[in-house]
């Protein structure tokens, strides 16, 4: 056993996100007889956001526990420490393009179809229920709000490489994971 090749790592992070993001959009969409109601606009950003999240958790995770693995058999002296956040910020950075092609089309830059929108709602399901919150989900690309894609970034941007640098703590650490996981009896 030894150490992956970063790239390597890095396709498996990017897919982690990529299907957080399709979860999220399946999530929000199979809710759309009941999105009308204010509250369930709410509760599913939570949840498709968190379910995007715990998949960069997990991406984190499954690393640090190689990383343990490989030191505590001395095949490496050292485990890098800032890696998933470094990783989380290029992946959060990816998982932007999408909102960043929107805000292009909103600003009347970049003129944009409804098959954008469609594709977008996959390509960023993690916060597609913000869409509605905004009320733009039936409307033209220009009558979208401009605040919507630049708060979309900011959730990808901001919170990715917490959620993997989190992940991979807990992986490398998994005496502090079961002390949070289970109770001491």
């Amino acid at each position: 056993m030894q150490r992956e090749n970063i790239f390597k790592i890095f396709i498996k992070g990017f897919g982690f996100a990529f299907f957080g993001n399709i979860l999220g959009g399946i999530m929000t969409i199979s809710l759309a007889p009941f999105i009308s109601e204010w509250f369930v606009s709410y509760i599913a950003l939570l949840f498709s956001v968190f379910i995007y999240l715990s998949l960069m958790f997990t991406a984190g995770l499954k690393d640090g526990q190689r990383e343990k693995i490989l030191l505590r058999n001395k095949r490496v002296e050292k485990c890098p420490k800032y890696r998933w956040l470094i990783l989380g910020t290029i992946i959060g950075a990816l998982m932007c393009v999408p909102a960043l092609i929107l805000l292009l089309g909103v600003m009347g830059i970049m003129g944009l179809s409804g098959e954008y929108l469609f594709a977008f709602r996959f390509l960023s399901g993690a916060t597609y229920p913000l869409m509605h919150i905004a009320e733009a989900h039936n409307v033209a690309v220009t009558e979208i709000p401009l605040w919507y894609p630049v708060a979309s970034m900011a959730i990808y941007f901001l919170l990715s490489p917490v959620a993997a640098q989190l992940g991979y703590k807990f992986g490398y650490d998994e005496k502090k994971l079961q002390d949070y996981m289970y109770e001491k009896q």
